[in-house]
């Protein structure tokens, strides 16, 4: 079982963990999360960029669907084992 199925990117932020494509329980919205320290994105374009980082804007998370990955555009984001 691959517990990074959606990674994206190793964190820039805390290089300690891998950047997941995300679902927010509350809302269904797509993001991109940090597996360690939590920081967020809105978008995969966003997480080069440290000052783009978030915290706490989004809620519990789930994990997304792949058709709803592929709705957003992301699937080409995720890192291929």
């Amino acid at each position: 079982m691959n517990i990074y199925k959606y990674k994206i990117e190793w964190c820039p932020i805390c290089n300690q963990g891998w950047v997941e494509i995300v679902k927010d329980k509350a809302t269904n919205e797509l993001f991109v999360c940090c597996s360690e320290c939590e920081s967020e994105w809105e978008s995969p374009d966003h997480v080069k960029s440290k000052k783009l980082a978030t915290h706490d804007i989004y809620g519990q998370t789930d994990e997304p669907d792949y058709d709803e990955i592929v709705k957003r555009g992301w699937e080409n984001y995720i890192l291929k084992e």
